[in-house]
């Protein structure tokens, strides 16, 4: 009886332990065919991320009570096409960080997104950098993750919800060379999002680099609008620009949309360098959990110029400047 006791006693301390604590494997895989056109030559491809990078990732939580609470991220980025590893072959690329919830907000340390990224991702198209994008041909890839970082995110209070963040670049030889320091603020209420973001990088000695995100969306039921605005400073003059995206997303029944983008992109510190991009994007959503999408994307680029049209993963064919590519696409793309 004494037995029987103690193991029922026992069975129901492991579920009270599972009941407080979880881990959720998921994943995405998205797979594209990809024919573009620039002008000279005809390239077909089939690439991994079109909407949202193929990956793999682990997360978990656990309660410690009065409002407190651990968890942990673990993503691997992968190139469904070959199987390989994505963001240059490491292992949890994508994101992998440990944190603390608190009831004042959350901190986590590790590899993570800047603001910056968060913003661009809640106001664009759809939300994520995809295929349908200009901010996506446009952003500069290296300032949307950092590593060594530290990030503490408040709790939404009236719909605003902060952020604070910064990275260390762990240079001997400076203190501050390779350093990311990022804030944001973004309110929700009902059909409106809006948000700001800054970030400032150190590149050099003599040079730091700044971008500012503004963004906002509005959902009137027949139509999403959403705007983007980014500026990109620099000490040297070297890398200074301004980047607007216009978005619309239109529902078409309950099973599948349509999404316009018009996308504008002006090189401040080379001349003739500045680009239009327009996309047309139409996604048919067979369940929760699968979407085929299909769209069209024309880039008009200035003599200086040679932007492509890319993916959430999947690459932009080279070009040499002043290049006009068009491209056709059309993918798969289910989460688990």
């Amino acid at each position: 009886m004494k037995r029987s006791f103690a193991f029922a006693a026992a069975l129901t301390a492991c579920a009270a332990a599972s009941a407080q604590s979880s881990v959720t494997m998921y994943g995405v895989v998205d797979q594209y065919f990809d024919r573009t056109d620039t002008g000279t030559v005809s390239v077909n491809r089939l690439q991994s991320g079109g909407l949202a990078g193929s990956r793999l990732g682990f997360r978990g939580r656990e309660d410690l009570g009065g409002g407190y609470g651990a968890f942990f991220l673990l993503e691997m980025g992968i190139n469904a096409d070959d199987g390989s590893l994505g963001q240059g072959g490491l292992g949890f690329g994508r994101q992998s960080f440990v944190g603390l919830a608190t009831p004042y907000g959350d901190i986590s340390l590790g590899r993570q997104y800047v603001p910056h990224f968060y913003s661009l991702v809640t106001y664009a198209l759809n939300g994520g950098l995809a295929f349908g994008q200009s901010v996506n041909y446009y952003t500069d890839p290296s300032v949307l993750r950092a590593n060594n970082s530290v990030s503490y995110s408040t709790k939404t209070w009236n719909g605003f919800t902060g952020q604070l963040f910064h990275a260390m670049g762990e240079n001997a030889a400076s203190k501050s060379l390779g350093n990311v320091s990022a804030a944001s603020l973004s309110y929700a209420s009902g059909p409106l999002k809006a948000g700001v973001a800054y970030t400032q990088r150190k590149t050099t000695a003599a040079n730091t680099d700044r971008y500012l995100v503004v963004g906002g969306t509005y959902d009137f039921g027949v139509v999403k609008a959403g705007l983007v605005a980014t500026q990109r400073r620099d000490d040297n003059n070297t890398n200074e620009s301004t980047l607007y995206d216009l978005t619309l997303t239109i529902p078409v029944g309950s099973t599948s949309a349509v999404a316009l983008d018009l996308g504008r992109f002006q090189n401040k510190s080379v001349a003739n360098a500045d680009s239009t991009a327009f996309t047309v994007r139409y996604d048919y959503f067979l369940s929760k959990r699968t979407t085929l999408y299909t769209g069209l994307a024309k880039i008009k680029n200035d003599a200086g110029a040679a932007f492509g049209v890319n993916g959430a993963t999947g690459a932009a064919v080279a070009l040499t400047p002043g290049q006009d590519p068009r491209t056709f696409v059309a993918g798969i793309r289910h989460t688990f």
